[in-house]
């Protein structure tokens, strides 16, 4: 409501104002006149200083309302001398004098301003336009306000503040025009347009009242001092939409066709001719050819101009289009440097790194690498998710990222359930060891993920260069199998590469090699251990064994041959060929002796995975005219076996089939009771580690205990291997265990031994 009373009342002191003007009433033209422009200085204060943040422009603004206010301090003494000291104010110098003020600072403010524009002007153009304009602008004067007369001139020179006032006047004409016509870059505000505009009036009524001034024929408080007051009111206008709007110059496209357009206002000084001097033929030809002249040098320097830009444009976007790939070449190579999971190290970076400090060794240096694997991670992502299983990982990676690492150390994720590290410098093996003792302690734990609580542990190999390796392809590959070999003897143990490893990894080779160039029938065979009754003794049936003995008269051990097989994955032929052979066996003891004998078959869980196994093991049956109640199926404790739920679908399908499963080495997994609970079993063997101590061990002892009790009642025969003492034997018997197998009754023997010892006599 304020702001609308201020307002109404401003406008009621302008038409006020301007009605005096109009009916020239010398007195309240003579009060109002400074009312109304203080009311003026006072919007310039405040839009163009008061509001305004850049330095630069503050002062502008400061001269701007200066000149305006100085304006209003020369009407006010007008107006006390000619109302109150009923003196003439035209013989007081300091009124008179003081209106030139108003020029003084009026063009200090656009200089100020201006030069923050100069940046946005082309000099060659700002010197054609200033020649165009200013010979336009002292024609006009030379025939309107000088008439032509040099007289008129030296009388303008007689009195230097009029003079000064008029040359001022001139230069703020030209300025603004200049400023106009020159700005080809950009926009202009329009509170400064309308700034621009209202200096302009004034400078063309000073000019006017100059010029009734020397022709005695200017009359205070005319139409003319009204043009004041309104060049005044355009400028608080212009401060107000400063201030209110918050207008910013907007950087647009530099188009040079902006400046013809500009140029035309040129047209404009042949008019005003016409208008004040009527046609003047001669100085009429001078302004069109001053306008034609100029318009063929700008259109020339213009077009100049935007070829030179169009350059720097194409410079400053090639220069941004290298930037940016040089951004998206960085960012790349940061993806390719991290891992997208962890966050820590890629394996490709961590491979040229230990390159490159391998060339860059020392004499005395080394370089220490620690194969990191986390156990059971795919049983974790099959248990709780993709999601929680990087999340293990990463927190795996926080914990080892831990230790104290040199600036030269790196970790990073070598695998999907790998971490890799790299240490440079001067170490021992033993350092080495006791490292990773420290790493295995820092990641081994129960994380606490969401709201889950998981068992991480881990197993690390340890390899040195130049000790271990001379390559680091080699050194990783050493620090990856001393993995494997810590891993065979449990969870969170460390192993260090050394010669013995390196001996029984050569050793697995030339199995591998060898295994691959078997041929199953020339130097494989089977051989039989019986099985009995725990009660008496009696022969219920045989687990078939297989032996190797190499062409050249080698023997080698299932122990060593069958985990390489597993591994390369030759255990399914093999399987295959043990499969078909121990029932071709039973079929030709049955017709032998009529006696209802078991075979027992080892399976690995590769041949289970196979779709064919089911179908070739029902034709093998079929071949040999066996009944499948006389075939048990022994499979190893294995993670996959609760991982693989396909296999376990197929061990339904082999029950359902008749054929009995047993699950061998009970008691040595970390999930025995499991097996009980969840898979189609019909029989356990209790693993001999459990049956050496039995006699001795009362931990042994109640764990076997425990197996019985809970096999029974889910009714589940149990069988013990690796009998070897009669001790032994007696303790299983009051344990209540079904069957026995072992040393202490029989080794395994070959078929016709087998026939003559065990199946002949029990007929």
């Amino acid at each position: 409501m304020k702001k609308i009373s201020k307002f109404i009342l401003t406008m009621v002191l302008y038409a006020s104002y301007f009605a005096s003007v109009v009916l020239k009433s010398n007195t309240y033209g003579n009060i109002l006149s400074p009312i109304v422009t203080v009311i003026a200085a006072y919007y310039i204060r405040k839009g163009y200083y008061l509001k305004e943040k850049e330095t630069l422009q503050k002062r502008a603004g400061i001269l701007l309302f200066l000149s305006v206010f100085s304006w209003f301090l020369c009407d006010a003494m007008w107006c006390i001398s000619d109302l109150i000291l009923k003196t003439d104010p035209n013989e007081n110098l300091v009124i008179t004098y003081g209106y030139s003020a108003t020029n003084l600072f009026m063009i200090s403010s656009f200089v100020v301003l201006g030069y923050q524009e100069l940046k946005r002007w082309r000099g060659i153009q700002v010197l054609i336009d200033a020649f165009a304009v200013s010979l336009c602008s002292m024609i006009l004067v030379w025939v309107i306000f000088l008439n032509r007369n040099l007289q008129n001139a030296m009388l303008v020179k007689n009195d230097w503040v009029a003079m000064l006032s008029l040359f001022i006047d001139l230069l703020i004409f030209i300025w603004n025009c200049i400023w106009f016509f020159s700005i080809r870059k950009g926009k202009m505000a329009l509170s400064l347009k309308i700034t621009l505009f209202g200096s302009l009036v004034f400078v063309i009524v000073d000019i006017i009242y100059y010029y009734e001034y020397y022709y005695s024929v200017y009359e205070p408080n005319s139409l003319l001092d009204g043009g004041y007051v309104m060049a005044f009111a355009f400028l608080a206008i212009g401060s107000i939409l400063k201030e209110k709007m918050n207008v910013q110059e907007a950087e647009v496209e530099t188009n040079w066709d902006v400046g013809k357009r500009n140029g035309v206002l040129l047209f404009a000084a042949p008019l005003l001719l016409i208008i004040f001097a009527g046609i003047q033929a001669e100085y009429l030809l001078m302004l069109v050819s001053i306008i034609m002249v100029y318009f063929v040098i700008s259109n020339y320097t213009q077009k100049n101009i935007y070829r030179d830009e169009l350059l720097v444009r194409e410079r400053n976007l090639n220069a941004e289009l290298e930037g940016k790939v040089k951004e998206r070449t960085k960012e790349l190579n940061d993806l390719l440097k991290r891992d997208v999971v962890t966050g820590l190290l890629s394996r490709r970076y961590f491979l040229e790194q230990i390159n490159k400090q391998a060339k860059q060794l020392m004499k005395e240096e080394t370089i220490l690498v620690f194969y990191i694997d986390v156990n059971k991670y795919k049983l974790i992502k099959t248990m709780f998710g993709n999601d929680i299983g990087e999340k293990v990982l990463t927190e795996v990676g926080k914990r080892l990222n831990k230790y104290s690492y040199g600036e030269e150390d790196l970790l990073a994720s070598y695998g999907e359930d790998v971490f890799i590290i790299s240490m440079k410098g001067i170490y021992s093996i033993e350092r080495g060891m006791e490292i990773a003792e420290h790493l295995i302690q820092l990641s081994s734990d129960l994380y606490k993920i969401e709201e889950y609580e998981i068992r991480v542990t881990v197993n690390i190999g340890v390899s040195m260069f130049h000790v271990d390796a001379r390559s680091c392809e080699e050194l990783i590959k050493n620090a990856d199998l001393a993995m494997l070999q810590a891993k065979s003897e449990g969870y969170n143990q460390a192993r260090a590469f050394d010669e013995e490893l390196g001996e029984i990894i050569f050793e697995k080779n030339r199995i591998e090699i060898m295994l691959k160039k078997v041929i199953c029938e020339e130097e494989f065979f089977l051989c039989y251990q019986p099985q009995v009754l725990a009660v008496d003794g009696s022969l219920i049936g045989f687990e078939a064994l297989i032996r190797w003995k190499t062409k050249g008269g080698e023997w080698i051990s299932p122990g060593q041959f069958i985990p390489i097989a597993e591994e390369t994955g030759f255990i399914k032929p093999i399987g295959g060929w043990v499969m078909q052979k121990a029932i071709q066996q039973i079929a030709v003891w049955q017709k032998k002796s009529f006696y209802k004998l078991r075979m027992a078959i080892n399976v690995s869980v590769k041949q289970l995975n196979e779709k064919k196994f089911i179908l070739d093991l029902k034709d093998t049956l079929k071949k040999y005219d066996v009944a499948p109640e006389s075939i048990e199926i022994e499979i190893t404790e294995s993670i996959e076996l609760e991982e693989n739920k396909e296999i376990i679908v197929a061990l339904k399908k082999i029950r359902d089939m008749g054929i009995s499963i047993a699950i061998d080495d009970f008691g040595t997994g970390y999930s025995s009771l499991y097996y009980l609970k969840n898979l189609p079993v019909n029989r356990i063997k209790i693993a001999k580690p459990l049956v050496d101590h039995i006699a001795q061990d009362s931990y042994d002892y109640a764990i076997v205990q425990t197996a019985v009790r809970v096999a029974k009642v889910k009714g589940i025969h149990v069988i013990a291997e690796g009998v070897e003492t009669k001790e032994q034997w007696e303790c299983l018997k009051t344990l209540e265990c079904d069957e026995i197998q072992g040393y202490y009754f029989a080794r395994p023997m070959l078929p016709e031994q087998a026939y003559e010892q065990w199946i002949k006599s029990a007929k």
